[in-house]
């Protein structure tokens, strides 16, 4: 129910902009026990250079009575602002509330470069780069029970890039984050509610070191194929773990609606965890 009221109150908070050039993306997955995490997004393009995304995400750790008791939520808005034809600066931040034990506050600033349209069979190359640092709260540990001695403080600073290509029908993108340093080293007993995979709707728990993705579609007049794989590692392990995704998209005029699904740990039966995914987009 909750999932259902927070995006409704999304779209009515975007309403007033929907008279506007924009575009509107939802995204959300299902899974075992309950599991369900939602992400949103808004493009407001200003035709002045500047484009503002606010953004939204939610998920629910489980199938509890109390649904507060399990979930919790991410606000943020990214801006970006045209230099030229070529480079364009980009800054977002993030913030996350305190809720199930957690709560974090997190900003980047970085370059979108776009070198030219056509290139032989590629068109439309594009690579975006950020600098970021997030700041973690830890009220609980791994069970959920409070910490002795106060909540545990923690400083991320890392990386992110992400390029984009054409060739054709075919669109190939990649995406790479790199953790350069944590402030200090997690407790053996304290970890984090949210961490984002590249091309994954799913959310999942844990301090992240490192991630890779490759996502694949080809582009037809009214259904586009997808696939998604993913490479992650967190920070107190040295193995590393994998997720993978595939789907369709249906368009239908200004509107896009898909259905997939997403899995993590697929080579590993203990570990497994598939979640059913569906989005819309619809441009204004």
């Amino acid at each position: 129910m909750r999932l259902k009221t927070a995006f409704i109150s999304l779209c009515l908070l975007i309403c007033p902009c929907a008279f506007c050039y924009g575009q509107l993306n939802f995204s959300g997955v299902n899974g075992e026990r309950g599991y369900a995490a939602m992400r949103a997004q808004y493009r407001l393009d200003l035709d002045n250079g500047f484009v503002f995304m606010p953004m939204y995400g939610y998920y629910r750790m489980s199938d509890k009575e109390i649904d507060e008791a399990g979930s919790t939520s991410r606000y943020g808005l990214a801006v970006s602002y045209e230099i030229n034809d070529s480079w364009k600066a980009l800054a977002e931040g993030m913030w996350q509330p305190q809720a199930v034990g957690y709560q974090a506050v997190g900003y980047a600033a970085g370059i979108g470069w776009a070198p030219f349209h056509r290139w032989w069979i590629f068109s439309n190359p594009s690579l975006e780069a950020y600098a970021e640092q997030t700041r973690y709260r830890t009220y609980v540990d791994k069970q959920g029970n409070g910490l002795t001695g106060g909540a545990f403080s923690l400083v991320e600073t890392g990386a992110h890039a992400e390029a984009s290509a054409d060739a054709g029908n075919w669109n190939l993108k990649a995406a790479w984050h790199k953790v350069i340093e944590y402030s200090s080293h997690p407790p053996q007993n304290v970890t984090f509610s949210w961490a984002n995979i590249p091309f994954m709707t799913a959310v999942v728990q844990g301090f992240l070191k490192e991630a890779a993705a490759v996502r694949l579609s080809y582009r037809t007049e009214f259904i586009t194929p997808y696939a998604a794989l993913a490479r992650y590692r967190y920070n107190e392990l040295s193995d590393t773990a994998a997720a993978v995704s595939a789907g369709l998209h249906l368009h239908l005029g200004e509107m896009s609606l898909s259905g997939g699904v997403e899995v993590f740990e697929p080579r590993r039966e203990a570990n497994r965890k598939t979640y059913f995914s569906m989005s819309a987009e619809v441009e204004f």
